[in-house]
Order: C-alpha cells, then sequence, then structure tokens
C-alpha cells in the first residue's frame, strides 16, 4: 500500500516536504544506531523508520514524476 501524502501541489512544495521528511527518517536511523535506547522504544523507532523511508521514496518518485511531465510537455 502506497501511503498517501497529503499537503502538496507544487513543485516548491514537493521538495520542501521531501527535504522535511527526510529529516524525520533521519532523526529515526541516528536515534537507532546510535542512541541507547530500550526494546519497546527500538521497535517503535524501526518502525517508524520504515514509515519515513516509505514516505519519501513516494516523494522521490512523485517528484521525478513531476520533472519528468514539465519536461516533456516543455511547461
Amino acid at each position: 500500500m502506497v501511503p498517501k501524502v497529503p499537503n502538496y501541489n507544487a513543485l516548491s512544495s514537493l521538495f520542501d516536504r521531501w527535504a522535511v521528511e527526510n529529516v524525520k527518517f533521519s532523526y529515526f536511523e541516528n536515534a537507532l544506531e546510535h542512541d541507547d535506547l530500550e526494546s519497546a522504544q527500538i521497535k517503535a523507532y524501526e518502525a517508524k523508520a520504515i514509515a519515513q523511508r516509505r514516505m519519501t521514496e513516494v516523494l522521490k518518485h512523485n517528484t521525478v514524476e513531476l520533472m519528468s511531465t514539465a519536461i516533456e510537455s516543455r511547461k
């Protein structure tokens, strides 16, 4: 299932959202690698990292799609 990415409709807002979601993803990945987390927190952060990775992949795909459409249509 592809996660729904709400509240974007222009290239600038798409880039902004992609950056924000990457920061969130990095936070969870960094915490998993460097912080002293309890097992419940590790599971929660792993799930959140997976969700954030999916979100960034969707945003990456949508960015490439939007840019390809713009280049092909020359608009």
